[in-house]
């Protein structure tokens, strides 16, 4: 780890992420000039010192920051001095306090942008008693409170750019707007994405922004090659032939282009692009492009989970809102009862009827008729009795499902950002804000 560090110090890796939040600090002061925080007062080697204690704290094996606390590290032999949790987790609030994200983006950035950006997203898990927000947890396979980090990694691997989202909220909702984002900040303008953004909606969505999109189609929306006006344009060694082609029926509406990889054994696989793909690559590239997806990303969260980058915890912003997964079911359940109480309404009104038939079959001697209507009396009332318990059910009785009512976020750091380690700065529960990885995930 000394090594490591002494490394870093050699080739100045730091110089320029002080040098923004020194500039980004003087800028608070001119625009708040009534603002009185400690971060103001910071030296350079104040703001160097904490802003390493944060980079190196998951290859301590730290991964809350009130293990700097409980736990023995090395910080104090490789920085000249050691910090307790508290002063880190105010040091972590205070830059989101000066805006810090935004600032450091030039000085994380790689130095040379790649053409291609792989986007992908990532469902954190958080356990608490309070009111948020909840998604389908991927890993965990249950819906409960978290965050939804989208991220961006260069052709080589490296994560460039990470905002997080409500996990409830479909990454199509927001993709558009986070790749205008990305490209604005690297340069990179062609996206490579999985499934969940396949639609001729979010083509054009991209196409009209001047971006380009990567993607596949289902299974289900194409009935293999004859499906397409498709021309032969590789075969590869081990018999796979490739050809590009548009839909055989026109759909003058869809702007994709397709590029139709026929296996001789396997099933046909179909990747579509935009026109800005079309431009940048060639055709045959396609599959390899696309297929490349797995390796930079899908193994590359593996590899940050692994040494704690992507799971160290240095801190929750905790943004209280509405439950909106109890909200849809409080909402379908008030909607199912409404329905219930007008079918009991309903059954109410036929009784009354009926028990006026009674009444007027009484009233005029009737034999057999009157018989015939005591009957169908007994029926309605058996169907309004059995319609009550449906109007009633849900009313007064269990909460619904919660996340598990056991609270392990970091009480000390309870409201700061995730997940520091390469990124910088804060993020809102309610919107994307931007991260940037410090270094190439180990």
């Amino acid at each position: 780890m000394h090594l490591f560090a002494h490394w870093l110090d050699q080739h100045e890796t730091f110089g320029p992420v002080v040098a923004q939040l020194t500039q980004t600090v003087e800028a608070h002061k001119h625009t708040h000039p009534g603002d009185d925080f400690a971060l103001l007062h910071h030296r350079e080697s104040t703001l160097l010192h904490r802003f390493q204690a944060l980079f190196f704290a998951p290859l301590f094996g730290i991964d809350r920051l009130t293990a700097f606390d409980t736990h023995e590290h090395p910080l104090a032999t490789l920085l000249g001095r050691g910090y307790h949790s508290s002063t880190l987790s105010q040091f972590l609030g205070q830059l989101e306090r000066v805006g810090a994200a935004e600032a450091l983006l030039p000085a994380l950035l790689p130095a040379h942008t790649a053409p291609i950006t792989y986007v992908d997203g990532h469902m954190i898990a958080y356990w608490s008693r309070m009111s948020m927000h909840k998604g389908k947890i991927t890993m965990l396979g249950r819906i409960m409170a978290g965050s939804q980090a989208v991220m961006a990694h260069d052709d080589a691997g490296q994560a460039v750019f990470v905002a997080y989202y409500p996990p409830d909220i479909h990454l199509s909702q927001v993709i558009v707007a986070y790749c205008q984002r990305v490209a604005l900040a690297t340069g990179s303008s062609l996206f490579v994405i999985d499934r969940a953004v396949n639609s001729v909606a979010m083509a054009g969505a991209f196409d009209d922004q001047g971006l380009g999109l990567l993607c596949m189609l289902d299974d289900n929306e194409h009935a293999g090659l004859e499906s397409f006006e498709a021309t032969e344009v590789d075969l590869l060694e081990d018999g796979t032939r490739v050809y590009r082609g548009p839909w055989k029926e026109p759909r003058p509406d869809d702007p994709r282009h397709f590029v139709i990889v026929v296996p001789p054994k396997d099933k046909t696989l179909v990747y579509w692009g935009t026109p800005q793909v079309e431009d940048a690559l060639e055709t045959t590239e396609w599959p390899r492009v696309y297929r490349e997806r797995n390796e930079i990303q899908e193994h590359s969260f593996k590899r940050m989970n692994d040494h704690g980058a992507l799971k160290t915890n240095y801190g929750r912003k905790k943004v209280v809102g509405p439950d909106r997964h109890q909200q849809r079911k409080r909402e379908k359940l008030d909607q199912s009862l409404e329905v219930a109480q007008q079918r009991v309404d309903k059954k109410a009104e036929a009784l009354k009827a009926q028990q006026d038939k009674v009444a007027a079959s009484e009233s005029k001697g009737h034999g057999t008729r009157l018989a015939q209507r005591q009957r169908a009396l007994v029926g309605v009332a058996k169907e309004l009795q059995d319609a009550h318990p449906r109007a009633t059910k849900g009313a007064g009785g269990p909460r619904l499902p919660q996340a598990d009512d056991h609270d392990v976020s970091d009480p000390s750091a309870g409201k700061r950002a995730a997940s520091l380690h390469g990124r910088a700065g804060g993020a809102t529960a309610d919107q994307g804000e931007s991260r940037l990885y410090l270094t190439t995930p180990l």
